[in-house]
């Protein structure tokens, strides 16, 4: 695979497909007999439904796990577009230039460290792989005329909502906290969860002005108590983008102890430098705004 590339694919088991902006945004291209659903579409740099259909034999549609532009980035390349009720307005308006600018800030830094975390990689840790590993914006993209293209979903989702691939099915879970809607899609019949930004790997965002430190909880509670019948949770951010079903009960109780204000946070940066707080556990962190410790209390 040529790392000049944007997006970066891989079978993960069958009939689900990683799909890849490494170091930015995980999606997953999920193949029923009848259906193919890819779950967010990512960024908007490249198309990712060029990259999709070189995957699936199924017509696709796009199923966003929240509105932020990092998930509904590329819906306009689709014709079929579903989210939950409560973000179906937030696609169909502009993002401020402003995001983007902070943004490309953020690649710029993280491809300039590149090269150091690669050599320590190769030294010591042998971590990055082929879709893991970032890649240098693509030659025909133009970062100062990326923008955000409003689109409106074909089909908004609700809670216990069923996505009907033809012999798979994704169940809508509503789980608000990062944002109002925010939803973890939950394949039961092959016990896999794709946990949208409600799970991650690593930083998991509750620091937002859309989100809400106890319905996070809330959802996390409920994701642990569901634990038993999954197997495997794809999660949309960062390296690590597959996690077991007990991280979900771990990330629960991390929640638990915030909320009910049993830990310290410490001060800290999110991706783009802007100050928060960050409560830290054994496989994953917490960040909240500066000022919720004041707001907890």
């Amino acid at each position: 695979m040529a790392l000049s590339r944007w997006f970066a694919t891989c079978p993960l088991e069958p009939g689900i497909h990683l799909v890849s902006e490494p170091g930015h945004v995980n999606s997953f291209l999920v193949e029923g007999n009848e259906v193919a659903a890819l779950v967010d579409t990512g960024l908007g740099i490249g198309n990712i439904r060029e990259e999709v259909e070189r995957l699936a034999s199924r017509d696709i549609v796009a199923v966003n796990t929240h509105y932020h532009f990092d998930h509904t980035g590329g819906n306009h390349w689709f014709d079929k577009r579903a989210i939950h009720e409560l973000g179906a307005k937030s696609t169909t308006g502009p993002i401020e230039p402003a995001h983007f600018r902070r943004y490309l800030l953020y690649i710029r830094d993280l491809l300039e460290a590149l090269p150091r975390f690669e050599d320590l990689d190769r030294r010591f840790f042998h971590l990055l792989t082929e879709v893991t590993t970032p890649r240098p914006l693509p030659e025909d993209f133009h970062p100062e005329l990326w923008s955000y293209q409003p689109t409106a979903p074909t089909q908004t989702l609700r809670e216990g909502d069923r996505i009907d691939l033809g012999g798979r099915a994704l169940t809508v879970l509503h789980t608000p906290g990062h944002t109002p809607d925010s939803i973890c899609l939950l394949d039961e019949k092959s016990g896999v969860l794709f946990g949208g930004d409600t799970v991650n790997s690593g930083p998991i965002y509750a620091q937002g002005s859309d989100s809400d430190l106890d319905a996070f909880a809330s959802s996390a509670s409920r994701l642990a108590e569901l634990a038993g019948s999954i197997r495997v949770v794809y999660v949309a951010h960062f390296q690590r983008y597959a996690v077991d079903s007990k991280f979900l009960v771990e990330m629960a109780e991390g929640f638990e102890r915030l909320v009910s204000g049993r830990l310290e946070l410490h001060p800290a940066v999110d991706y783009i430098g802007s100050p928060v707080q960050e409560a830290t556990f054994a496989r994953f962190s917490i960040l909240v705004a500066p000022n919720a410790a004041d707001s907890e209390a």
